[in-house]
């Protein structure tokens, strides 16, 4: 049973790994979180939770100046970076 069981856990990684998203993008033209617009992750703090990090910020739709930094702005300073152009979400 043991081996069966691993076998299937072996076998859903390897399917797993395979699905790339090459970009995220949500159609809105608000880009700060709340509660209408980003209902599921509303109060999260964990952003990479949900969202690649690989696959924010691709294309600047909306002609923000920031934009062009916001990846390295992630990098260098991780999540807290998020809430400069995003807002706090709702979390604490």
């Amino acid at each position: 049973m043991k081996s069966v069981v691993f076998i299937g856990l072996v076998f859903w990684i390897v399917v797993g790994c395979d699905v790339r998203r090459e970009y995220e993008y949500y159609n809105q033209s608000n880009i700060t979180l709340d509660q209408q617009n980003h209902p599921h992750g509303y109060g999260q703090n964990q952003c990479f939770y949900c969202h690649v990090k690989s696959n924010i910020h691709q294309v600047d739709r909306y002609g923000d100046p920031l934009f062009s930094s916001a990846k390295d702005e992630v990098e260098t300073n991780g999540l807290s970076s998020c809430s400069l152009c995003h807002g706090d979400n709702g979390a604490p």
